[in-house]
Formats: C-alpha cells, sequence, structure tokens
C-alpha cells in the first residue's frame, strides 16, 4: 500500500521536541496507521566498547501500513549516517500482534579502530507482544529489545531501553489509536479509569505559523485478554520484554486501566507529481520528476512550500556536453512563496566502482514573513545513478540544507546523457525502494507459503543466497546475494511445467527481484487434451529454480557501467532436488551449495531449510520430515562416540579381567 511518509517526517520533526520520540506512518488518505513513542535509548557494543544514543537520532524513512487482510506492517527509521531500524508488526490467527527489530549499520561507523566492512544486520532475540491486534499497547516502565548480530568475529549487540511507551500498528480507524489498551506488567497499574493528561503539541502550518493544540480526554480503557480463557495471561515469547494483561469477568464488567491518547494532525499533503525539463538547441537534455515540498524555517516561523507543477514555472538551465561533468535545473515558479529553486549536478569519477552522477547543491529563494530569504547547501545531498542511467525513488526521502528539510516522492531523475528527449532505457534504484540488505554472513531464515483459496499447498523455509556472477571494473567477479526479511510471495497450487504436475513459488524482493521455485511430482504427468492425471506418485522434489534479477549499484557496488540498469534472468532447469514423500517434508540444517551452473559459477547456499509442497488443507505446519545425509550424519555422531566408548570400556575391563586371572593362576602354581 503506497503511503505518504514524507509527511510523516514533517510531523515527526516538529513534536518530537515535546514528546520525546514520536513516529508516524500515514495511510492514502493521510491518516495514521502506525504509531509507536516512547523515550528511547539505545546502547550499541562490541563487547569492548561502548556508544550511546537516543531515539532523537532516528527520523521515519519509509514503511508499509498493513490492510485489514494483511498480517504485516513495517515502518522503517533512518539516521544521518544513513543507519536503518526496521520495525516489523506483526498479527498471527490468534489475533496477538508483536514488534520485532532490525538495525543495519556499519561498524566502521560507530567504532573507528574497526577496518572498513559491509554493513551488518543486528536482529532481536525475542519479540515484543503488543497485546491483541485491535489494542493499543501502553507500557510506562523500562522495556528491553536486544538485537545481535556477528560479522568477521566480532559480536554487536544493540539495546533498545524503552519507557513511557505506545505502540499501534493495526486496526486504526480513521487515523484515532484504540481506546482498547494493552498493558504490560511492569506497570501494575490501577483498575480505575483516569483522566488523560492534557498535552500540548506544536506543528507548523502552511501560512508559516504555529497552531498549539491542547487535548483532555477522558478515556476508559479496556484490557481485554488474548486468549479464550479470560483468567490467563497473555502468551510470551523469548524476549525479556514479557507484558500480560488480564481481566475480571464478574458482572460488574471487566477492568479498566488509564491510557493517553495523543492528538495527531494530519501531515501536509505532497503536491502531485511534475516534470521539469531543460532544453538546450531545441532537444531535452535534463530531466527531473517528482512530487517535491520544502519545510522552511527561518527564526522562529516555518512555513510548508510545494514546488509548483511545471505548467506553473518557467525552467532554466545548464546542459553538459558529452564530455562535460556539470548541470543545472533552476525553476522560477510564476507565482507563491518560492521565488526560485536550483539544483546543481556533478559526474563524480570513481576507479574501482561505476562513476555516480550526484546532486552536489541546493540554492532556493523563499518569502518568509514579507521577506525573500536565501537558502542553499553546499555540499553533496544525493548521490545517484550512474551518468548513462536515470536514477528512481517512488519511496521517496529527503535531504536537510540550510534552513529547509526537502522532501520528494516519486522522484525519476537524469542530469546527463539524455537522448531521443526521455529518460534512458535502464536505470537504477535507490537504497530505500530496494530496501534493507543483509550482509552475506547474516541472511535471515524466511518462511514462505503459497496459498491458493483457502488450501495451503507449498511452505518453504529457510536462509538462502545465491552466488551471482557479474562483469566488475577489474574484471569478471562474482557477488553474494542474499534473501532479505522483505519481501511477497505468490504461485501457483497446481500447474505444469514441461508437461508434468508442478507447483511453484515465487518470491519477490529488492523491488524488481523474483525467484521462482518449481516443484514437480515424480510420475504425473498430461494426457493427450493436456489435462492432469490423477495423484498416483508419492514422491516429489525440486525441478526447476530460476531467478530474475536486476544490476544495481546498491547489490553490485563494483558493477562495470556497461551491466547497470540492465536486468538478467538464469534457469537450472532438469532438477532432482531434494525429493521426499507426499504428505512428508524435507529437511537440512546444514548449509550446503548447490552448483547450479558449472560453466559461470552460478551457486545457492542454503541452510535450516525445510520445505513441503503438494500439502493438503490450510495449515503452514510441516509433515514428518525426511533429514538430509548431512544432517543424518551429524546425528549418528552422538550414538556412534557412545557406542565407541562403550566398547573401549569393555576392552579394558575384559584386559584387567585377564590381567586377574593370569595373577591368581601364577600365585596358585607357586603354591
Amino acid at each position: 500500500m503506497k503511503t505518504n511518509f514524507i509527511g510523516a517526517v514533517v510531523l515527526c520533526a516538529v513534536i518530537s521536541l515535546t514528546l520525546g520520540s514520536e513516529y508516524q506512518y500515514y495511510d492514502d488518505n493521510n491518516k495514521t496507521c502506525i504509531e509507536v513513542k516512547t523515550d528511547v535509548k539505545f546502547t550499541l557494543t562490541n563487547g569492548k566498547e561502548t556508544i550511546e544514543f537516543d531515539g532523537t537520532n532516528f527520523t521515519v524513512k519509509s514503511g508499509d501500513c498493513a490492510s485489514p487482510s494483511e498480517s504485516v506492517a513495517t515502518l522503517i527509521l533512518t539516521t544521518v549516517k544513513e543507519d536503518l531500524l526496521s520495525l516489523e508488526f506483526k498479527t498471527n490467527a490468534q489475533k496477538e500482534a508483536s514488534m520485532g527489530a532490525m538495525f543495519t549499520f556499519s561498524p566502521d561507523e560507530y567504532f573507528p579502530e574497526t577496518p572498513e566492512a559491509t554493513a551488518i544486520n543486528l536482529i532481536d532475540t525475542g519479540d515484543q507482544i503488543l497485546g491483541n491486534n485491535t489494542q493499543l499497547f501502553q507500557c510506562n516502565s523500562i522495556q528491553t529489545l536486544t538485537l545481535n548480530g556477528t560479522l568477521k568475529d566480532t559480536t554487536y549487540t544493540m539495546y533498545m531501553d524503552m519507557t513511557n511507551t505506545q505502540i499501534q500498528a493495526f486496526d486504526i480507524k480513521n487515523g484515532k489509536l484504540s481506546s482498547d489498551v494493552f498493558v504490560c506488567s511492569a506497570d501494575q497499574m490501577t483498575t480505575t479509569a483516569q483522566n488523560v493528561s492534557t498535552e500540548q503539541v506544536t506543528t507548523a502550518t502552511s501560512s508559516g505559523t504555529t497552531e498549539a493544540t491542547t487535548a483532555t480526554t477522558n478515556v476508559t480503557a479496556q484490557t481485554t485478554p488474548t486468549t479464550p480463557n479470560a483468567t490467563s495471561e497473555a502468551p510470551t515469547t523469548n524476549s525479556t520484554m514479557e507484558p500480560t494483561t488480564k481481566a475480571n469477568t464478574t458482572a460488574e464488567g471487566p477492568t479498566t486501566a488509564p491510557t493517553t491518547a495523543p492528538t495527531t494532525a494530519a501531515p501536509t499533503p505532497m503536491p502531485p507529481k511534475s516534470t521539469y525539463k531543460v532544453m538546450a538547441g531545441g532537444k531535452t537534455c535534463l530531466i527531473m520528476e517528482g512530487s517535491f515540498q520544502m519545510m522552511v524555517t527561518i527564526n522562529k516561523t516555518t512555513i510548508i512550500v510545494d514546488v509548483p507543477l511545471s505548467n506553473e514555472v518557467n525552467v532554466t538551465g545548464i546542459c553538459a556536453s558529452k564530455n562535460e561533468t556539470e548541470s543545472s535545473i533552476t525553476i522560477t515558479p510564476k507565482s507563491g512563496p518560492l521565488k526560485s529553486l536550483t539544483f546543481d549536478f556533478k559526474i563524480n569519477k570513481n576507479k574501482d566502482m561505476a562513476d555516480k552522477s550526484e546532486l552536489v547543491s541546493m540554492s532556493a529563494e523563499v518569502m518568509v514573513d514579507g521577506k525573500v530569504e536565501p537558502i542553499s547547501a553546499n555540499k553533496t545531498l544525493l548521490v545517484l545513478s550512474n551518468p548513462k542511467l536515470f536514477y528512481k525513488c517512488d519511496v521517496g526521502s529527503n535531504f536537510t540544507a540550510d534552513k529547509v528539510i526537502f522532501k520528494y516522492e516519486q522522484l525519476k531523475v537524469q542530469a546527463f546523457n539524455v537522448e531521443n528527449e526521455k529518460f534512458a532505457e535502464n536505470g537504477e534504484d535507490c537504497s530505500e525502494d530496494v530496501g534493507p540488505i543483509p550482509a552475506p554472513g547474516n541472511i535471515p531464515v524466511n518462511t514462505y507459503a503459497v496459498t491458493e483459496g483457502n488450501k495451503t499447498c507449498i511452505v518453504f523455509k529457510g536462509s538462502m543466497k545465491f552466488v551471482i556472477p557479474y562483469v566488475a571494473k577489474s574484471g569478471n567477479a562474482t557477488e553474494p546475494v542474499g534473501l532479505p526479511e522483505k519481501f511477497t510471495v505468490s504461485g501457483s497450487c497446481n500447474t505444469l511445467l514441461y508437461g508434468e504436475v508442478s507447483q511453484k513459488m515465487e518470491v519477490k524482493f529488492y523491488e524488481d527481484w523474483i525467484l521462482t521455485i518449481h516443484f514437480t511430482d515424480s510420475d504425473n504427468k498430461t494426457d493427450v487434451q493436456n489435462q492432469l492425471t490423477a495423484d498416483s506418485s508419492d514422491k516429489y522434489y525440486i525441478s526447476q529454480i530460476e531467478l530474475e534479477y536486476e544490476y544495481n549499484s546498491n547489490l553490485f557496488v563494483k558493477a562495470d557501467e556497461s551491466i547497470l540498469g540492465k536486468k538478467a534472468k538464469f534457469t537450472a532447469a532438469n532438477l532432482t532436488l531434494w525429493e521426499t514423500g507426499k504428505g512428508k517434508s524435507y529437511m537440512c540444517n546444514k548449509e550446503s551449495t548447490i552448483n547450479l551452473s558449472s560453466k559461470d559459477g552460478f551457486e545457492l547456499t542454503v541452510s535450516k531449510v525445510q520445505y513441503q509442497a503438494f500439502k493438503k488443507g490450510n495449515s503452514n505446519d510441516f509433515g514428518d520430515a525426511s533429514e538430509c545425509a548431512a544432517d543424518e550424519e551429524t546425528n549418528s555422531i552422538v550414538p556412534i562416540a557412545v557406542g565407541a566408548a562403550l566398547a573401549g570400556l569393555v576392552i579394558i575391563v575384559l584386559i584387567a579381567y585377564l590381567i586377574g586371572r593370569k595373577r591368581s593362576r601364577a600365585g596358585y602354581e607357586q603354591v
């Protein structure tokens, strides 16, 4: 679901000064769909050094609201170091909600003596239970999430210590948080309703003034148990945070607990997308399109300024010839508070990596309180794409310049090498669109399920990483690319592959990547009318693996510019992989590497794998497992060792017995 998170950044930037750390995400109607409000302290350590920072270091970057039929919602926060804190909210079949966390960062940014390395993901060791998915979670006491990860033999740990916390990610109706509150056990709050405290919220208006909103609400918070047994406690996980809630089921009705329902203001909506072109010699030489908005703060006055549509502005600029490395675009509105806006672009030459076009400066003039105020930022604001390609960022983000936060959505820009009056055929996605990329040594274990109607026919669990060959600037190379935690699944429970009865699972990730795995019945084929035959086989296996992917600089950092933006597809057919029986699953916990192509080195490395196809019913549970040889070998080590030890003991006892008999006989003969 597409959401207007840029407005969320504006709101957070204003209210976090008075309400601690508050992160909100909005749906298409600019209504709150995710709310996280907490006073949070982060403690990051590598075992030797410790760094502390608070929640004000983070702003909202992107997210995904959960529709009524969806069970997952996400909120992604970022820092000025471009670290990512991904919060994932889940609800299960019992309508229990929980929150997990993943922190992505580069260790050398925090620990200077650390050798420069790729980013690492720290994963929480146990999710935070949030109660029922219709409730607002509330906990004033300290609650801690612990996140761990290991990179190059160093274990990193981050503690999220949260107090004065309110969280809701599901069933927020019309942008208003639920009055039904799930209270953590640590609070041990009283069961009488109380008046909500008065809150003062300061927001910026489009006229440049500030408005103070005071809200006093009398709320009766009903704590509903999350299990059918009204006297039981809510389930817990292996997290150190185990909130519970109880209800009194006497005739007087359920118990109540106080809550604080924050006053929320709708963000300023983004303007429509528009396209701006710089012309030279009657031809387009620079194209930029998107939805753009500025939050300008001069002294104590803050105004929101939209960049007008292309038919409401004049566009000029400087084009770069074939060998030049600088270009610019100037947008001059015909009316309104924005008087001019200029972006300067430059090509950054790299030896080992592909060249990059960059947005290196911005300048603007804005009317504030009757006076034209200059704004400028002479620094690299955005690293874009290879100069021969376009740069795209649909999710959008923001950058901060002098006195302004500049926000953008649906951005697409090409500042160099424009041909035929249009964008290049290929482009590169921003990191926000691609999503968090797991480190090669920390690939998550995901569960994928294919469901049609009320039938779940495929369940696949495991950690998967492809080794993909590509052309780097230094020559032929390979890149390990793991499947991330964020993905979508589709597929078919009834299809054909080369005339054989099959099922398939399609996993989409990194925006444009698609992994397709085909599962084939060992014996079944089709009849002459191409109809599926009866289910006669008792075996099935993985028969084909396909990967559609795109060469982009987010994943192939050292790629040669000749392949950037291009899509590719690899197919490994005629496989007979991991065969098992109908009604059973295949399991292999040991890491193993499958050589999908000896010609070019295309490999798939898997671990902690379990899968079952041709399932019956609607459960995601696995049937009895057929273990792989590697697991069976591991499982046999203990009995073999025990047997060897017992055999050795028997031999020792026998030798001792023989020695004893020999000595006794010698003594008898001597007598």
